[in-house]
């Protein structure tokens, strides 16, 4: 447990982003429950309530209640309208949307009880603009961002604190997948559409939502900060 009783839970630390966010928030001094599909300490499937039920148990046995929870578990694949299927539409949103709502209502509880407390979600800029052959991922990501909103909203006068952080193109091993789907040698060419003219990198998301985190955004709440290289201009 941190002395100071910093703790933080963070779905879908096995991923790129997720790692690196794990990483800055234990450098700055967080106890960090890891937690994914196949994490060994921390296992939990976002989609299912008992698991999340039980992870909040097991975090607050062996570490303490959190303070910060950050939701990065996600899941992205391209597809059509009219050909996806329903439990492929399902897996994105129950995964994207619905595992970030859940987490939300297991752990909020404890953090308004304390008056204090910090939610940060990733979304993504495909939940701010439209995107080629990614309709549900859309709509998903789209949710999280609504979701913070209404939360923070809700949260008024708790000392809890709710927003979203919206990746652009980032280098992760996912991108990579696409980059092969489109028949391209590199995701690089993604990167090039933003107005940086290169990937982003999963550190420079990880230190937004660090900010996010700290006491410099104390009066922050209900924002969704894009991280996209101008993506979004």
């Amino acid at each position: 447990m941190a002395a100071d009783g910093r703790v933080a839970v963070v779905t879908g630390a096995a991923g790129a982003i997720g790692a690196a966010v794990a990483a800055r928030l234990d450098a700055d001094g967080f106890a960090i429950a890891r937690t994914d599909l196949d994490d060994e300490r921390f296992p939990c499937d976002v989609r299912d309530e008992d698991a999340v039920l039980a992870l909040r148990d097991a975090v607050e046995q062996q570490l303490g209640s959190p303070w910060l929870l950050v939701n990065v578990a996600g899941v992205f694949f391209e597809h059509d309208v009219p050909d996806l299927p329903v439990e492929d539409y399902d897996r994105i949103v129950d995964v994207n949307l619905k595992g970030t709502f859940l987490t939300c209502k297991t752990f909020l509880p404890a953090m308004i009880e304390a008056g204090s407390g910090c939610i940060v979600n990733i979304a993504s800029t495909a939940g701010i603009r439209g995107g080629h052959i990614r309709a549900a991922y859309c709509a998903a990501k789209a949710g999280v961002v609504a979701l913070v909103r209404a939360m923070a909203v809700e949260l008024r006068g708790s000392g809890v604190t709710a927003n979203t952080v919206s990746p652009g193109s980032t280098g992760t091993p996912i991108l990579d997948e696409s980059a092969r789907l489109y028949g391209l040698t590199s995701a690089e060419a993604f990167g090039l559409q933003q107005p940086l003219e290169r990937l982003l990198r999963p550190d420079e998301v990880a230190a937004m939502l660090l900010w996010l985190a700290g006491p410099a955004s104390s009066a922050v709440t209900g924002g969704d900060f894009p991280v996209d290289g101008g993506l979004s201009a």
